[in-house]
């Protein structure tokens, strides 16, 4: 009983503190409550805090804006209550650092569009500049946070600067902004693909800038021939490489571009994958044998790599790089199963761009049917192509157990030297007996003749490797390091014409 009277003889006496009064926007204030007479309740108020309210005994506030704000503090016990405020207790100042950053919710527009810019500056500024300077004639300016508007003709460079009490700090966006003549008009297009098969199609782009309200597209070799279509698809019957004209146009300007040899079309017939590399591992055949890649470690296949072209040549165009380093790091392309793979005795093709460094050890760029140890009866039924860093540099073999290889080995000099290189690979029956041919950039190099007719095994069909099975199990080997593109396959022998042919495309 002594207690609770001496309890309710206390004086309820409002007090906080704060552990900071003076703080920087974005920060956090710590409050506690020190009232006396042993309060039960607690109402805060935070002008310009968030939260803006609490019940807590110790709240923490975060301040966001700059300013000065009170804070008031209710406290009860029972039916008591008593209040205390403090103005101008918390002080939130600007910061000492400004980020400035901005965008626009276009940047190709014409004259008669409008441009909203938006500030996106970190650190409460409280004053901006804007300074939209073109190429040639006078520079435009605006002191709103967000300002939007309309420009004539040209290439702009904006600057932003951003101000408050404290600092100030600017960012500049060198030809950011290009601004046309509502009617005019320059042509451009892309491609999905820049190559495909006779009788395959490619899907084209139009890129044109300006106002176009019509198109008259010219395709050599194509059909259609001609299309006023803004995105037409256009189907390739025979192989070869072909121009592509556009021409964009409106009420009252016109614009026209041709790119020669936009389009290289590979000859269809026998063909079983083919592989472009470009930005995938997609198969632009006729099967769709979209290859999985086999990994282990940290390494993978890229598919974005530069490619032996340049300038106009180079749109669209990519090449696959592989990073393979040993067993325990490495990726490769493993084809699908198919039937078509099953070339037993056939007559074969392969052909691929490739570069490679110099090279210490062997590098393979595929391999096809089984390996060593693959078969229970231990016989090797198999083609595959490597580099190697001595004589002979290069070799494509087909190979079956008991029947002499063909061994078409280059000797001349080393191929991996960095620098792009085209082979094509042929395995031809002639007379009763085959052949092999190793064409390198366009030109016949070595032939292996009159060997015996070898079976290949249907399975498996890497690419980026040769491989064995020891005790059981997969072991790849000779991974290859370097770029590949272009990587075809048919199910007969190209004839010579074909083979230089490729080489061109």
């Amino acid at each position: 009983m002594v207690a609770c009277t001496d309890e309710a003889a206390q004086v309820l006496t409002p007090e906080f503190s704060a552990d900071a009064q003076e703080i920087v926007a974005g920060e956090e204030v710590s409050f506690r409550d020190e009232s006396l007479g042993n309060p039960s309740k607690w109402n805060w108020y935070f002008e310009g805090g968030s939260p803006d309210s609490s019940i807590l005994f110790s709240p923490k506030v975060k301040y966001e804006t700059p300013g000065t704000y009170s804070v008031r503090l209710v406290v009860g016990r029972g039916s008591n209550s008593q209040t205390i405020t403090r103005e101008s207790f918390i002080t939130v100042n600007h910061p000492s650092v400004i980020t400035v950053d901005f965008t626009a919710d276009k940047t190709i527009a014409t004259n008669e569009d409008v441009i909203t810019f938006t500030d996106l500056s970190v650190g409460y500024p409280t004053e901006w500049r804007w300074e939209f300077t073109p190429l040639e004639g006078a520079v435009i300016t605006s002191s709103e946070q967000h300002p939007s508007l309309t420009f004539v003709p040209g290439i702009y460079t904006v600057k932003l600067t951003a101000t408050n009490p404290n600092t100030s700090s600017s960012k500049t966006m060198t030809d950011y902004l290009t601004v046309i003549d509502k009617y005019s008009v320059a042509a451009n297009f892309a491609a999905q693909a820049r190559m495909t098969y006779a009788g395959g199609s490619i899907h084209f782009q139009d890129n044109s800038s300006g106002n176009a309200t019509g198109w008259s597209w010219a395709f050599e070799g194509g059909t259609p021939a001609t299309s006023g279509e803004q995105n037409p698809v256009v189907t390739y019957a025979a192989a070869g490489r072909y121009k592509v004209t556009l021409t964009t146009s409106n009420e009252i300007n016109s614009s026209t571009i041709t790119k020669e040899a936009y389009v290289s079309v590979i000859p269809a017939e026998e063909l079983v994958l083919f592989y472009p590399f470009d930005g995938s591992s997609a198969d632009a055949g006729p099967h769709g044998l979209n290859p999985d890649i086999i990994s282990k470690g940290e390494v993978n296949i890229l598919f974005n790599a530069d490619t032996r072209y340049s300038g106009v040549s180079a749109e669209g165009r990519t090449a696959a790089q592989f990073m393979s380093v040993d067993a325990g790091n490495y990726a490769i392309l493993s084809v699908p199963e198919t039937s078509y793979l099953d070339f037993q005795t056939s007559d074969f093709t392969v052909a691929f761009w490739v570069k490679v460094p110099p090279i210490t050890r062997n590098q393979a760029v595929y391999h096809h049917g089984s390996g060593p140890g693959a078969r229970p009866d231990n016989e090797n039924r198999q083609s595959w192509f490597r580099f190697q860093p001595a004589s002979p540099f290069a070799r494509f073999v087909v190979e079956q157990k008991g029947k002499a290889g063909n061994w078409v080995e280059y000797k001349d000099q080393s191929m991996t030297d960095g620098q792009w290189h085209h082979f094509v690979c042929i395995y031809k029956e002639v007379a009763g007996r085959k052949d092999g041919y190793m064409y390198i950039d366009g030109v016949l190099k070595v032939s292996n003749l009159g060997k015996d007719i070898k079976t290949i095994d249907g399975t498996p069909y890497y690419i980026g490797c040769n491989y064995r099975i020891t005790s059981g199990a997969f072991s790849p080997e000779n991974f290859l390091n370097g770029y590949l593109d272009d990587y075809i396959l048919y199910k007969r022998a190209l004839s010579d014409e074909e083979a230089r042919d490729l080489y061109n495309y």
